[in-house]
């Protein structure tokens, strides 16, 4: 049986009348490179946001190491989130600081570094990512592959053991796509960490998984590794891998 550092079992999440998640099940392994793939709208920042607790569940539990994020209490929840980092969609970078002050902000927050070690470990993290010397630029001075970079920076400025991507290369061109998924690899050979990544980009997704989990209905209905999600013998993810309109996925 794989070592699952999160586990996830029964999870059911509704907003109002629409029922996200459907008794979802899944397992994330450690140390490896997951990636949930689903249609859009389907629930994947939703099953995303439910491992790090920033969602509690309706029904089910989301267990990180044994231990239910829902049955804690916000300060024991706060030291667990310590555990993951998180880059977002948009990269989420405050347009008000620099590109140091946005790394240094977790470390500043969760830390008592002394200031001259707080820039050493951007500069560290600036160097891991591919762009050294770039402290003193704003966001706004950035291309949109270097902010997914300075935000991916600032994600590991903790150096979590769980690094969550939700949609990392999202309007980015084939070759910046190409350059965050090489990186989302090197980041995870280099560190060690356990990777979860939402993605809408298969060819990228087949490349860089050890494992991927597709979300559909609000279930996970298939699951294993790239080669055995190619082989799959389901209709459904067949017609996903190959973005062919014709199947049983409706196109509305």
């Amino acid at each position: 049986m794989a070592d699952n550092i999160i586990q996830i079992v029964d999870l059911h999440k509704s907003f109002r009348s629409q029922h996200v998640l459907r008794g979802l099940d899944l397992g994330i392994p450690r140390g490896q490179t997951t990636v949930i793939i689903g249609r859009s709208g389907g629930g994947k920042s939703v099953l995303l946001k439910h491992m790090i607790g920033l969602i509690k569940p309706d029904k089910g539990q989301v267990l990180l190491d044994g231990q239910d994020l829902a049955a804690m209490h916000d300060r024991k929840l706060n030291q667990v989130r310590r555990r993951f980092g998180m880059l977002f969609q948009n990269a989420a970078l405050f347009d008000s600081m620099n590109v140091l002050d946005n790394i240094a902000f977790p470390l500043r927050e969760h830390s008592k570094l002394p200031p001259e070690r707080v820039a050493q470990v951007v500069a560290e993290k600036l160097s891991l990512v591919g762009l050294p010397g770039v402290e003193d630029k704003m966001p706004d001075e950035l291309s949109g592959g270097m902010r997914k970079r300075v935000g991916l920076a600032r994600a590991i400025a903790l150096e979590p053991e769980i690094i969550l991507y939700d949609e990392p290369t999202t309007g980015l061109d084939p070759i910046m796509t190409d350059a965050i998924n090489r990186l989302i690899m090197n980041t995870q050979a280099k560190l060690g960490v356990t990777s979860v990544v939402i993605s809408h980009d298969i060819e990228g997704a087949l490349r860089i998984a050890h494992h991927i989990a597709m979300l559909y209905q609000g279930r996970i209905i298939a699951q294993g590794t790239p080669e055995e999600i190619k082989g799959s013998g389901d209709e459904v993810v067949q017609q996903f891998i190959h973005g062919r309109a014709e199947g049983p996925i409706e196109v509305i």
